[in-house]
């Protein structure tokens, strides 16, 4: 029996926990979920960013690219949603600007429209085709409808053509 009482105990007469454990009380008890106990001593909270999923974690895992957690403690990290971007995994999602957009989840930054497109939307999913009769010079601002004298029979221009000399152009 005493013999049992020296292998629990060390020589010093401390408490000893491992690592994913922590002291609270004179007994050792297991890490909780979104902290981290990497002496055996200490019970400390995940920072933003970080998450534990599991019991007893020696260090948080570090929430992926295009993932975010902002509260200390996490349990887990949150997939940037559509429209946003997420380069910041401290941070809430910051919506696309007008002229850019992100169509999949979990995207660090947003993609801008392509010339002859736009949207003038923050947290666009998408991007508008200009449309006919019409032309784009910028991807954040409306279509302009083609002056007199000039048509565009096309989708997704930048420029309207001239008309010919002596045509007509009708008016949609």
């Amino acid at each position: 029996m005493i013999l049992l009482l020296l292998l629990v105990l060390p020589s010093s007469g401390t408490l000893t926990c491992t690592p994913g454990q922590y002291q609270a009380g004179g007994q050792c008890r297991r890490c909780s979920i979104g902290y981290y106990c990497p002496d055996g001593i200490q019970n400390i909270t995940c920072s933003p960013g970080t998450y534990t999923d599991l019991y007893q974690q020696t260090n948080c895992r570090t929430c992926p690219n295009g993932w975010y957690t902002i509260q200390s403690g996490s349990r887990n990290c949150r997939k940037c949603p559509l429209g946003y971007s997420c380069a910041n995994r401290t941070m809430l999602p910051v919506p696309c600007p007008p002229g850019s957009y992100t169509d999949m989840y979990g995207q660090t930054t947003c993609r801008l429209c392509r010339n002859g497109t736009y949207t003038m939307q923050r947290g666009s999913t998408s991007c508008n085709k200009c449309p006919m009769g019409n032309f784009c010079t910028t991807t954040s601002q409306l279509p302009v409808p083609c002056p007199l004298t000039y048509y565009n029979g096309l989708y997704d221009q930048t420029s309207c053509r001239e008309c010919m000399v002596n045509s007509t152009r009708i008016l949609v």
